[in-house]
């Protein structure tokens, strides 16, 4: 994937970590529907986009993205970029995390992977336990100094170009920001919080040797609407965002081939025909 970017310029990282993000009448919401979703595939991972087409799984998606929509996530993009965001349901994904299968485990990876862009951009990493202590949490790097995108992005344009891993590793990491340049930093989090970061943070899953019990998260992925990635051009997807005159509050979108997104409603939706994986 080609990528253009000013080489010289530096990235600026964007992260934070919140506790008492989703309260708990939100987290038995968001877990009925990690457990309902995650139930439909044989996989420990699958996205909300993906179940857009059954009726009873969009009634789970539906509470989710409620929920999601009167916490203070969507007004953390708005105060960071001046827009209200829409989710990309095909890229909010659940995850379940056993302590036991270290290759179910992902290292060093930045969210460019999945837009190859720099336009706005956030993700929620929420776990919908108690994190790093028994269960797997997230690890972030953080660098003492602000890298150049040329150093950043450039590793990752090579891989990318070559159909290569775009998976890095320690001495990935020492190369791009140099031996001693960053810290890593394990999240240890209550239920319900969220890790919030940008497309230019390396991030993996944690390295805990002590973890006995098995871990769901979500990742809200938020965009602009007004300002989808170029790579995203051609593909169909499904997105939601807040709509004050709907019944819910939310509305769904629909995106076709070069189309702009479009409101969408139930019976277009139950005629869909979505290719479950797994």
């Amino acid at each position: 994937m080609a990528v253009a970017f000013d080489k010289a310029s530096s990235i600026t990282m964007f992260f934070r970590a919140d506790t008492g993000v989703f309260d708990l009448p939100a987290l038995l919401d968001l877990r009925a529907c990690a457990g309902g979703l995650l139930a439909r595939v044989s996989r420990q991972r699958t996205s909300l986009g993906q179940h857009m087409a059954n009726p009873e799984a969009r009634t789970l998606i539906t509470a989710t993205v409620k929920r999601f929509f009167k916490s203070s996530l969507p007004d953390l993009f708005a105060e960071r970029f001046g827009k209200q965001p829409a989710l990309n349901l095909i890229f909010t994904t659940i995850r379940l995390q056993e302590p036991d299968l270290p290759t179910s485990r992902v290292g060093w990876h930045i969210d460019f992977n999945f837009m190859g862009d720099t336009v706005p951009f956030l993700v929620a990493w929420t776990p919908l336990e108690d994190v790093g202590e028994t269960r797997i949490g997230l690890d972030i790097c953080v660098p003492t100094t602000p890298p150049s995108m040329a150093s950043m992005l450039g590793p990752w344009q090579a891989r990318s170009a070559k159909g290569d891993s775009l998976e890095f590793s320690d001495d990935d990491l020492d190369g791009i920001f140099g031996s001693g340049g960053y810290q890593v930093r394990s999240l240890r989090l209550p239920a319900g919080s969220s890790a919030v970061f940008d497309q230019f943070v390396f991030h993996r899953t944690q390295n805990l040797a002590r973890a006995t019990e098995a871990r769901h998260s979500f990742e809200f992925r938020m965009v602009d609407l007004d300002a989808l990635p170029a790579s995203w051009r051609h593909r169909t997807a499904f997105f939601c965002r807040r709509c004050p005159n709907s019944e819910d509050n939310i509305q769904f979108l629909i995106k076709r081939d070069d189309g702009p997104p479009r409101p969408v409603d139930d019976s277009e939706l139950d005629a869909l025909n979505i290719k479950m994986h797994g």
